[in-house]
């Protein structure tokens, strides 16, 4: 991949010898569809990423070009919100240096060329990815490397949410700017607690995309906070975070009347709960490094999203699901552990493998959904890193 950057930047820039950086993505390793009403979560770096050549120039001018897409070109002292620019990688771009500058952080010209690893669908969050790695160039290039892990994530966050068009909280940008494995407490949406953490158990890392289009899936992931929400509201909270637990178990019958409240969502509040003492257990097995805990802690994690989220698969749509992986996956796994990562439906799972189980596992896996839908992985230390 680093290789592939160099010469695609090489065809514009002959004579001239890059700087190289590389952005990782994300692993959700633990905590499904908790940070929206305020939960815990472990994340974790990912070393399938996008690399990018490139060198600082004199100019006002950010020319970006990449393999099979347009240029991106922008003027650094033109850097307003364009609503045209929503859903795509130049608005990432503009708002990343809007953000850097309106935080006091120094902004210029460069010329690059890059290049992604990342496989479609294997859900690790490449808009976060991009986003750190142009936070990573500028603060490299202008800023002594000085803009913090935690500037990177909400740089990027504040970039897909008002000039890219998604809403979404930190998770994503802490993974790929923090790099490692992180413990978060969503406590507070835009000021969570992180707390970096060693990965050193003897295991591989695989991600398994079940094919499926996450197109018109919106409704779908909708529904879950929305749900949760309206539990939480059910005892005048806004958020679940904020719903005594016992209370919420000791009022079940109660919750059972609120003609407003589905049998489903109130299953969601369970995983919520749940899920939430699974991610404080799963920390303190990182940090002990007891590996059987860990991976109990996965399963029970895929069972509870399967049984109570309801986000392994659409509705009456088993095969190309992620439930079908998950299960596929159960028959070869050994002694390891999968469950789905990120919003379901539709896309990645991610597997926990023994070493003397990986060659049969991801064989199997290959043959079942293709060499391309089945990479190894690992967790990088730290954010963007240069020369990789």
């Amino acid at each position: 991949m680093s290789n592939k950057a160099i010469e695609l930047f090489k065809k514009s820039y002959p004579n001239e010898e890059p700087i190289l950086m590389k952005s990782h993505g994300r692993l959700e390793i633990i905590g499904n569809h908790t940070d929206h009403n305020h939960g815990l979560c472990l994340v974790a770096g990912a070393s399938m990423g996008i690399s990018c050549a490139f060198l600082p120039n004199e100019g006002d001018k950010i020319t970006l070009s990449s393999e099979g897409y347009p240029d991106i070109k922008i003027r650094i002292n033109d850097l307003k919100k364009r609503k045209s620019e929503l859903g795509k990688s130049i608005g990432l771009v503009r708002g990343v240096l809007f953000k850097m500058q309106e935080l006091g952080y120094k902004i210029g010209g460069f010329h690059g060329a890059m290049d992604s690893d990342i496989f479609p669908g294997a859900g690790v969050s490449s808009s976060a990815c991009y986003e750190s790695l142009i936070v990573g160039i500028v603060s490299h290039l202008y800023n002594e490397d000085r803009v913090s892990s935690l500037d990177m994530a909400k740089i990027g966050q504040f970039s897909e949410r008002e000039y890219f068009g998604k809403p979404c909280g930190l998770l994503d940008q802490v993974g790929t700017s923090f790099g490692g494995i992180d413990f978060l407490d969503f406590s507070s949406l835009d000021e969570p607690t992180i707390e970096p953490m060693k990965w050193n158990f003897p295991l591989s890392i695989v991600l398994i995309n079940s094919g499926g289009s996450h197109a018109k899936l919106t409704p779908l992931y909708a529904s879950i906070p929305a749900d949760m929400f309206a539990v939480a509201n059910h005892f005048g909270k806004e958020y679940l975070r904020l719903v005594d637990e016992e209370e919420f178990y000791a009022s079940e019958s109660k919750i059972k009347e609120d003609k407003s409240l589905s049998r489903l969502a109130r299953k969601r509040a369970e995983h919520f709960f749940e899920e939430n003492k699974r991610v404080l257990k799963a920390r303190d097995a990182v940090k002990s490094n007891d590996v059987e805990a860990f991976l109990s802690l996965i399963k029970e994690s895929q069972e509870s999203s399967c049984e109570k989220l309801r986000n392994t698969m659409v509705p009456g749509h088993y095969e190309g699901s992620p439930q079908k992986a998950v299960d596929v996956a159960n028959a070869f796994i050994g002694k390891g552990a999968c469950r789905i990562m990120g919003g379901g439906f539709a896309g990645s799972i991610i597997a926990f493998v023994y070493p003397e189980d990986k060659e049969y596992f991801m064989a199997a896996m290959r043959h079942y959904y293709g060499d391309g839908s089945v990479v190894e992985v690992h967790i990088p230390d730290g954010g963007p890193s240069l020369g990789e």
